[in-house]
C-alpha cells in the first residue's frame, strides 16, 4: 500500500496534481450540467402572464415570466440563455486558475523542504505563475517550459482572469480602450465571445482551460524527471 508520507518530488505529479485534475474535471462537468439545466428549466417552465392595461383591456398584451423575472423589466432569453451560464462559467474560471497556482506553488515549497533549500518561495519577489515559476527555474533548477505553446496559451487566459477580476469581464480598460491580449484570445478561442462589450465564456472554455493546464503540469513533470533521474 502507498505510503504518502513516502512521497517525493518525482512523484508530484502521478499521485498529487493528477488527481487534482480528474476531480476538477468533474467540477466542470457539474458547472456545464446545471448551466444546462438552467437554460433547459427557463425554456420549459416559463409562464405567459396577460397583462391589462387599466381601463383600456383591449390593450392586453402577454408577458414572460421567470423566476421572478419578467420581460417588461429585462431581456429574459439572455439572461437565462447567456448571463447566467456566463456568471457560473466565470467563477469557475476563477476556481480554476487559483486551484493551479496553489498547486505550482506547493509543488516549490515541496522543493524547499525536501531538498533542504534556503530559499522559501516568500523570499522570491512578484506574485502567482510569475513567483513560482520564478522559483522553480532560479533557486530548484527546474525547466519551466515557458518557450512552449502551453504557457503562451496560460498567459492568454490569465489575461482573462485578470479581466474578470478587475474589470468585471469587459473587453475594455478602465479608459474604455480596448484590450489587444483579451481580443486576441477571443478571436482565436472558439468557446469565447464578446457581447456589450462583455466576454462570453461559452460551454467548452473551462475544459480547455484543464487541458491547457494539464499539458504544462506534464511539462513541468518531464523537467523534474528529467533533473532528479539524470
Amino acid at each position: 500500500m502507498l505510503n504518502l508520507n513516502e512521497l517525493t518530488i518525482k512523484d508530484w505529479y502521478e499521485y498529487d496534481v493528477h488527481i487534482t485534475m480528474e476531480l476538477m474535471e468533474s467540477f466542470i462537468d457539474g458547472v456545464e450540467a446545471q448551466a444546462l439545466r438552467l437554460i433547459e428549466e427557463f425554456h420549459d417552465k416559463k409562464e405567459m402572464h396577460e397583462v391589462t392595461v387599466e381601463g383600456y383591456p383591449e390593450h392586453s398584451y402577454a408577458v414572460t415570466v421567470f423566476q421572478g423575472l419578467d420581460d417588461q423589466t429585462w431581456d429574459i432569453h439572455s439572461v437565462f440563455n447567456d448571463h447566467f451560464p456566463n456568471l457560473q462559467r466565470r467563477s469557475a474560471l476563477l476556481t480554476l486558475v487559483g486551484l493551479f497556482e496553489h498547486e505550482i506553488d506547493k509543488l516549490c515549497e515541496k522543493h524547499s523542504s525536501e531538498i533542504d533549500l534556503k530559499i522559501c518561495l516568500s523570499d522570491i519577489t512578484g506574485k502567482g505563475l510569475e513567483r513560482s515559476t520564478k522559483y522553480l527555474l532560479k533557486v530548484a533548477g527546474i525547466d519551466t517550459c515557458k518557450t512552449s505553446a502551453e504557457w503562451k496559451r496560460i498567459k492568454q487566459i490569465q489575461v482573462l482572469r485578470n479581466s474578470l477580476i478587475h474589470q468585471n469581464g469587459k473587453i475594455t480598460d478602465a479608459n474604455g480602450q480596448i484590450i489587444p491580449n483579451i481580443m486576441t484570445h477571443i478571436n482565436e478561442q472558439e468557446y469565447l465571445s464578446h457581447d456589450n462589450g462583455e466576454v462570453l465564456i461559452g460551454s467548452g472554455y473551462l475544459k480547455f482551460v484543464l487541458y491547457t493546464y494539464h499539458e504544462y503540469i506534464r511539462l513541468l513533470d518531464k523537467s523534474i524527471k528529467a533533473k532528479y533521474e539524470a
